[in-house]
């Protein structure tokens, strides 16, 4: 079947688009939109396809390196073990504030990755970016200090994390633009397998054994547990191990992903008949494609701040995600109070994070035919079932692994329909920068779920802070009932 060409006009508005913010990612588009309205062979649509195929699974492999983000609650007793027999002052809510400090730099980077990108070129950010990541595991393997390890952890593993984390997708949505929800869905599945992975790695490495943590120190007047000798002489050769890892997959991941800068099959129906636009876009936003806007939308940063629905994301943000984040991160210190053994929450961490990463192309399809309001409330619901009866699960390990593995996919269900609604309903060109803001929340929502467990789990136990999480759980079950998803934007005044 022969391609169709979209009209003249659209592809110009398009086109005027992108040069007015500075999106050109080749210098011919600077000459016209011939690239744009070009017609690919059979032959070279298949060939397309194939180095998409590479493609993908070099983003998977780079997912792999930065899904290190959920292996450190998998990993925290060990290091923490490790830190207290050279510093007593060490406390286990000392380790735990690395988790959202990571989600922090993490999170507060993520829209700068791309511009950089085009700046530098794709693969050298790709290279960077998974090189500090594996140099940052093979220094902290002769850190000894608990603040340089917390500073080195932090910024050297969560910074690059971001800059690098939407390069694999941008450059899979340029190969298969009408399939991108897929391509966010598969390459983000392999930030969730890989932690799932390395969990067992970390643990065989480790703690072969299986064997309790059993030396006690009293902090804040409980009485807590660490892993002796045995299992924390392993953690420098566990850190240089993933360091050699992830430079491995990083090496396969510069290789295998690529930018086709003057590719353009989003005016091409490579489908089916007729001209289709890219659907799926899930995620995070195209920097190649601007659909021509047939409705009014937000037209400055200042009107969306302004605006209703942007404080109600702000808050909904904060309350929804905060339980699943402080389970990611403290999952394993809670599961030892509750006497299950090391082997068996490392299968839990594992596959809580395939129910984080995998769920999100999942709900990415979910959005798609229900909209948001509907998942929000139903992940809401589910939030709140699961906070509420977190703390009243009598050491049973089914009842802990259930809820654990339902907040976690629901976790992931927030996570991937955040920047959608984001640009729905402020529209492709302010939606991105709400959305980069939001993902900003999610990192302070992070901190506040560590502080809750520093200073509240002492004084009131983990029963009292799971119920205080009930309480933001609510709030933005309550927003949600509120929130609208169609906003009437009027124009402003120049």
């Amino acid at each position: 079947m022969k391609p169709q060409q979209i009209p003249q006009q659209a592809a110009q508005s398009d086109h005027e688009f992108d040069k007015h913010h500075h999106h050109h990612e080749s210098q011919a588009d600077d000459h016209g939109d011939e690239n744009h309205l070009r017609e690919y062979t059979a032959k070279e649509l298949r060939s397309i396809k194939i180095q998409g195929v590479i493609c993908l699974i070099g983003g998977i492999a780079l997912h792999f390196v930065l899904g290190t983000f959920y292996l450190w609650g998998g990993i925290s007793p060990y290091v923490g073990a490790y830190m207290k027999d050279r510093d007593e002052s060490v406390t286990q809510s000392t380790l735990q504030i690395i988790f959202p400090i990571l989600g922090i730099g993490l999170f507060s980077v993520l829209s700068f990755g791309v511009k950089l990108a085009q700046r530098i070129g794709y693969k050298t950010m790709i290279a960077l970016g998974g090189s500090i990541i594996s140099l940052a595991f093979l220094i902290l393997s002769f850190i000894n200090n608990i603040y340089a390890f917390i500073l080195i952890y932090c910024f050297m593993i969560g910074i690059p994390s971001g800059l690098v984390y939407m390069l694999p997708i941008i450059c899979g949505w340029k190969f298969f633009p009408f399939n991108r929800g897929m391509v966010s869905g598969l390459i983000i599945a392999g930030y969730g397998f890989g932690a799932f992975i390395f969990n067992f790695v970390c643990k065989a490495i480790c703690n072969p054994n299986n064997v309790e943590p059993s030396v006690s120190f009293e902090e804040d007047g409980k009485q807590k547990k660490y892993f002796p000798r045995d299992v924390f002489k392993n953690v420098p050769f566990m850190f240089q191990m993933m360091a050699l890892s992830y430079f491995i997959l990083t090496i396969i991941a510069t290789l295998l992903i690529k930018y086709p800068r003057d590719l353009h099959l989003e005016y091409q129906s490579v489908l089916g008949d007729g001209v289709k636009k890219p659907s799926g876009i899930n995620h995070e936003k195209s920097i190649d494609y601007h659909p021509t806007v047939l409705h009014a939308e937000c037209e400055s940063l200042s009107q969306g701040i302004k605006s209703r629905p942007f404080w109600f994301l702000i808050v909904m943000v904060l309350c929804s995600v905060i339980f699943g984040l402080l389970m990611a991160n403290c999952y394993k210190v809670f599961g030892q109070t509750l006497g299950i053994d090391d082997s068996s929450l490392t299968v839990l961490g594992s596959v809580q994070s395939v129910c984080n990463g995998g769920s999100r192309f999942i709900w990415a399809v979910l959005f798609d035919k229900y909209g948001f309001k509907k998942l929000y409330l139903v992940i809401s619901v589910i939030n709140l079932i699961c906070s509420a009866s977190i703390g009243y699960i009598n050491n049973s390990y089914a009842g802990y692994f259930i809820i654990l593995c339902l907040t976690m996919f629901c976790e992931g269900g927030l996570l991937s329909c955040y920047p959608a609604v984001s640009a729905k309903v402020f529209g492709h060109k302010v939606g991105p920068i709400i959305y980069g803001g939001l993902f900003f929340v999610i990192g302070l929502s992070n901190m506040l779920g560590y502080l809750l467990y520093k200073f509240g789990e002492p004084e009131i136990g983990y029963n009292g802070v799971f119920w205080i999480i009930f309480g933001f759980c609510s709030v933005a079950f309550i927003l949600g009932v509120f929130f609208k998803e169609e906003h009437e934007w009027k124009k402003e005044k120049r």
